[in-house]
């Protein structure tokens, strides 16, 4: 039998590693940050829990990148 291309499935891998690491330093770059030029909110509450919840979801995508790149082995 032919062994599939793995083309496509390594590029949406590659995709994914690059999202959550997106989502983390935009997450830290928000909580970090203290400068906001008027486009994000001022620092308080909801600044940081939007932060988080960036840090979380970024979180989330590297696992799932994780298991992806271990089943791929």
């Amino acid at each position: 039998m032919r062994k599939q291309n793995g083309g496509p499935a390594q590029l949406t891998l590659y995709i994914s590693i690059l999202a959550s690491l997106a989502y983390l330093g935009g997450g830290i770059a928000l909580i970090a940050s203290s400068q906001s030029f008027g486009m994000l909110p001022e620092p308080g509450i909801l600044r940081y829990s939007m932060g988080l919840l960036l840090l979380i979801y970024g979180g989330f995508r590297a696992y799932r990148a994780y298991q992806r790149f271990k089943e791929n082995d």
